[in-house]
């Protein structure tokens, strides 16, 4: 209902109200009869109807003016989404209690289309940041959805190079485990890691997840197992590569289990999760078939180095084969069946067997020396028991097992051997080598084929040095050589005298220059040696003379041939210089009598005018000097004007002519001795006693610490120097003289103990220079390792014992073998 009709209806009821109750009030009181007044009511309700329905319009009219218009078409401009439009508002100035409704309506519009506007800019800001929003939703989506499909690739890649790495790990363990090595590792714990080969349960005989390294390696030896858990704890510690390195080659690499040989390797690995942990892994190796071969080839060796001991000293070789066969057929027997007692009896036999044992390995008798060396063992047993009481029955039951018979047999076999080698006429004569030179050839041959470079060296030239001669012997012709020379020459000469030395070398090698030397004795007659008539002249006998003299002089051979001549005239060797050109007159002034002298060896130097038949080319001399120039040699030429001439040839003689080989036991004692003079001399520790210990082989000892030093060269094995805690603590305090006693560490008492060994070494090389080129010293490395023991399989171990107030000090000197039993050889087995 519009407000105009509203208005209406309310004037009308308001209007009509008055004259219904003046009707009523009319009729109570009876005047409804009267005309005038039905008139007057009529009247009146005329004008009411009339009121009322002006009365809208004017109060329309009145109060809302235009305003509503105004309105309503402010109205349908908001509605139509204008929010921008003003409802004008009169400006009436009323008190807040007297306000129009209707203008007060006016401004509340306006504000409520204000604050719409303001609300649409909000509104629009936040539509469009929720459309943004959600591009990006969606552009994420995309982003999401792809990389959802990456890594849904990723996820299929991922699986499909995971099956392929389990393949390729199944492979690899199928591989390690076939492969016939074994492959374990172990960290700082010493333990075995979770992973390792099938071959390691075959190699240990039973599953080792968790075993302690050293227990397994060495599972009944705890010296053994001491001495490695200080070196892998080293290992682990030491961040120096070269002195690791070091530590590593103290490790064992070769062990027996029960009847097979495995070979260790050895190698310093990151762990696979932690790589900043270490962990150390062991390749094990059965090389069982390969020792057994090797052993086969090493009887093959022994066989040859008996062959050409046999050859090179036959008459020690015959005597000593004569004196075991009595021992073996007369003595022994003799003696087991004499009345002495047991005791006496086994240590006359023991010593016997031991020293048989000595002189037929020697001789290269291998298999004689090793049926020896296990009746030594037995006959020791029974030593060890004869302070307790032996019965005479024990000694017999030893030899019922080495009857005399067994014992020569064994000699039988080599001697067998020797035969199918060297012939049946090898045996013929007490005193004679008899041997075919293509036996002798072929023997060389199968001895560079098979043996080891450095054995081979030793036994080729001893095989070499049965072709040698006596120096002299290769200028035997020139006694009557020089003697028709000075028939030739109308001189008169003395017989030649060859003295001195007998020394033995190489036919073949000194052949071209002892040919040469014609020359210089051809000179010495033509040239040097005056005639009959010129010497009675100068006081000299009617015959000269010409010597020949051979002397040894360290590692040369020094020939010597001198005449009783005319000598040379510097100044007409200087002339003739001149004169052919070799050099200017004022050259030939400048140079010395020694210098002048040496022009004779030049090329086509002669003081001959004419050449003849014997002499005047001026090559004679110039090939002498060739020859031993092509040996390595020198030439001195003494000589004074009427009194003679001397020629002085130095010679080199071969390594086998001359040189010692390295004596393990000088150079060891030479250490000690280096040892006691620091000892007594530098840091105040008197030396009691030194004394070297039998040679042997197996097990080396050890102190609380101990310094290892490798030698390499003539000699090829280790040193070790062991001493107790209070001796290396004063050595420390000789060189850590700014540390209190009580701060010494283990680690300044290593490096004091390392100095101490290292320089004991040097200063003996300084008192033995010839080897100090002959060997290579290495670094030294010293670990804690109080009851170990370290065992070398294939070594002969040389040791000396020093005894001074604060303990003792041990020196091991270790000497490697060759697979296949050369001594000082390359190849360590533990």
């Amino acid at each position: 209902m519009t407000i105009k009709t509203r208005l209406l209806v309310i004037s009308l009821f308001f209007g009509l109200l008055p004259i219904v109750i003046m009707v009523v009030a009319g009729n109570q009181a009876g005047l409804n009869t009267n005309r005038e007044f039905q008139n007057t009511m009529a009247i009146a309700l005329m004008v009411t109807v009339l009121v009322g329905l002006l009365l809208p319009g004017l109060i329309r009219y009145w109060f809302f003016s235009n305003q509503i218009q105004k309105m309503k078409e402010f109205c349908q401009q908001v509605k139509t989404g204008r929010y921008d439009v003003l409802l004008s508002v009169p400006a009436e100035r009323n008190t807040e209690d007297n306000e129009n409704e209707l203008v007060d309506l006016m401004r509340d519009m306006n504000w409520m289309v204000h604050r719409i506007k303001v609300h649409e800019s909000e509104l629009k800001q936040v539509v469009s940041d929720l459309e943004q929003s959600q591009a990006e939703i969606q552009l994420q989506k995309k982003e999401l959805e792809a990389v959802n499909a990456a890594q849904l690739i990723v996820q299929h890649q991922l699986q499909g190079r995971t099956l392929a790495l389990t393949e390729a790990v199944a492979k690899v363990r199928n591989l390690l485990d076939n492969a016939g090595q074994g492959f374990l590792s172990f960290g700082e714990d010493l333990k075995v890691a979770g992973e390792y080969s099938a071959e390691c349960v075959v190699i240990f005989n039973q599953e080792i997840q968790a075993e302690p390294v050293p227990a397994l390696l060495y599972p009944d030896d705890k010296g053994q197992q001491v001495f490695l858990e200080a070196l892998f704890k080293k290992i682990f510690q030491e961040e120096n590569v070269f002195l690791r390195d070091n530590y590593f080659s103290l490790l064992p690499d070769e062990l027996q289990f029960a009847d097979n040989y495995i070979q260790i390797t050895y190698k310093l690995i990151n762990h696979p999760v932690e790589p900043e942990r270490k962990e150390i892994l062991l390749v094990l190796t059965d090389i069982t078939q390969q020792r057994d071969m090797e052993k086969k080839i090493q009887e093959e060796k022994n066989v040859l180095s008996m062959v050409v001991r046999a050859v090179t000293h036959y008459q020690e070789f015959n005597k000593a084969m004569q004196e075991y066969e009595v021992f073996c057929r007369q003595e022994l027997p003799e003696l087991l069946a004499g009345q002495e007692s047991a005791v006496h009896k086994i240590n006359t036999v023991f010593r016997a067997v031991h020293t048989w044992k000595g002189t037929l390995g020697q001789l290269g008798m291998c298999r004689v020396a090793a049926g020896l060396h296990e009746l030594e063992s037995d006959l020791a047993k029974l030593r060890d028991k004869a302070a307790a009481g032996i019965e005479q029955q024990e000694l017999v039951a030893c030899f019922t097992a080495y009857p005399p018979e067994v014992l020569y047999s064994w000699l039988e076999q080599e001697l067998t051997q020797l035969r199918r080698i060297l012939g049946d006429q090898f045996f013929l004569q007490d005193e004679t080598i008899v041997i075919e030179s293509c036996k002798l050839r072929q023997l060389e041959d199968k001895v560079q084929r098979l043996l080891s470079p450095g054995q081979a060296r030793i036994l080729i030239a001893e095989l070499q040095r049965l072709r040698y001669k006596p120096f002299a012997d290769l200028l035997g012709m020139f006694p009557e050589y020089i003697a028709n020379v000075a028939l030739n020459q109308g001189k008169e000469i003395k017989p030649l005298v060859i003295s001195g030395t007998k020394t033995l070398v190489d036919p073949v090698k000194y052949h071209d220059f002892t040919k040469s030397l014609v020359h210089v004795f051809r000179n010495a007659v033509a040239h040097g040696l005056e005639t009959p008539d010129e010497r009675l002249a100068a006081g000299k006998e009617i015959a000269g003379y010409i010597r020949c003299d051979l002397q040894e002089a360290g590692a040369n051979l020094v020939v010597t041939i001198a005449d009783d001549g005319r000598g040379i005239d510097e100044t007409i060797i200087r002339q003739l210089a001149v004169t052919k050109g070799i050099c200017t007159e004022t050259a030939a002034c400048s140079l010395t009598d020694a210098e002048v002298v040496q022009l004779i060896f030049g090329d086509g130097f002669s003081s001959v005018a004419t050449a003849g038949e014997l002499s005047g080319r001026g090559v004679g001399l110039s090939a002498v000097k060739y020859e031993i120039e092509k040996l390595g040699g020198s030439i001195e030429v003494l000589t004074e004007v009427g009194k003679g001439t001397q020629f002085i040839f130095s010679l080199p003689l071969s390594a086998d002519e001359h040189k010692d080989w390295f004596d393990v036991s000088r150079f060891g004692g030479q250490v000690m001795q280096q040892a006691r003079t620091l000892l007594n001399g530098e840091f105040g520790i008197q030396v009691r006693e030194i004394h070297q210990e039998e040679a042997s082989s197996g097990i080396v000892s050890m102190h609380d610490i101990s310094t290892f030093i490798d030698v390499k060269g003539a000699f090829l094995g280790r040193l070790m120097i062991s001493a107790n805690e209070e001796l290396v603590k004063q050595l420390a305090r000789y060189y850590l003289q700014d540390l209190a006693a009580d701060g010494y560490e283990g680690i300044w008492l290593e490096s004091a103990f390392s100095e101490f060994f290292n320089t004991a070494v040097g200063n003996s090389l300084l008192q033995l220079p010839d080897w100090q080129q002959a060997i290579d010293i290495g670094t030294p490395v010293t670990i804690w390792a109080e009851g170990a023991t370290a065992k070398y399989r294939e070594a002969v171990i040389y040791s000396w014992k020093l005894l001074t107030a604060l303990g003792e000090m041990q020196l091991s000197l270790i000497a490697f073998m060759v697979k296949g039993g050369e001594e000082n050889g390359a190849g360590v087995s533990c």
